[in-house]
């Protein structure tokens, strides 16, 4: 029992690291495009790549926090108790 619970819990890591990683590039792409959109809405002088740059690096942070949350402690927390109530 205890391996198949190791097989398992390695196969879920590996399927939420997919989604993780899906997940944080397609939510830091949606920031990307809306701060090159606010850079060409506002006509701002400078370079572009270094602006968005700074104003993408706490958003990123953020994502990754919540992400790692969402996508790691929540499901696993969940498959824990769903264990422990079985048994």
């Amino acid at each position: 029992m205890i391996l198949g619970l190791g097989r398992m819990l390695i196969l879920m890591l590996a399927l939420l690291s997919v989604v993780y990683v899906s997940l944080f590039l397609y939510l830091r792409a949606g920031v990307r495009m809306r701060l090159e959109e606010d850079w060409v809405m506002a006509g701002r002088p400078g370079d572009r790549d270094a602006w968005i740059d700074d104003r993408l690096s706490p958003v990123a942070r953020r994502i990754r926090t919540w992400l790692i949350f969402l996508v790691y402690v929540l499901p696993l927390a969940g498959l824990s108790l769903y264990i422990y109530v079985t048994n």
